[in-house]
């Protein structure tokens, strides 16, 4: 089954409020998605936005990074958004990964970090989050260093 039509399946059971059923398939979506990105990562090639598939698959890294934060795993959730970085070919999701990160280069929680940063009205194709409110340019300049040494890690 593809990863769109696992999303498929997995808005089904969210709408069914079956918790047992979305964990499975959100399980289920991780598993083909780092399939995905380890092929992608033996051929050295990015995962792109206009291939459907690959965008399910960005997604679900986008969606298991949240929910790793959400957990306090904050060297994981970064690890995440720094591979992402690596791995998308959209400028803008770019920013957006390098800004999540930044965010918890700060120590702000998830919530704290939507509430305060992000502008949760506009979504870029359809899932994500790269709308940001002027103040995080000064958490750009306050982790610049911290992040390129990361990042660079």
């Amino acid at each position: 089954m593809s990863l769109v039509e696992k999303y498929k399946e997995l808005d089904i059971a969210m709408n069914k409020d079956d918790d047992k059923k979305v964990e499975k398939v959100f399980q289920d979506i991780l598993k083909e998605t780092f399939e995905i990105i380890n092929k992608k990562i033996e051929k050295e090639e990015n995962l792109l936005t206009s291939n459907e598939e690959e965008l399910m698959a960005i997604r679900a890294m986008f969606e298991y990074m949240l929910e790793l934060w959400s957990e306090g795993a904050i060297d994981e959730t970064k690890a995440v958004g720094y591979d992402m970085l690596y791995l998308v070919d959209d400028k803008k999701l770019k920013e957006m990964f390098s800004m999540f990160v930044i965010g918890m280069l700060e120590g702000l929680s998830v919530d704290k970090f939507f509430d305060k940063y992000i502008r949760t009205d506009k979504i870029y194709k359809d899932y994500f989050f790269c709308d940001f409110d002027d103040e995080i340019d000064e958490l750009v300049i306050k982790h610049q260093a911290q992040f390129k040494k990361e990042f660079s890690e």
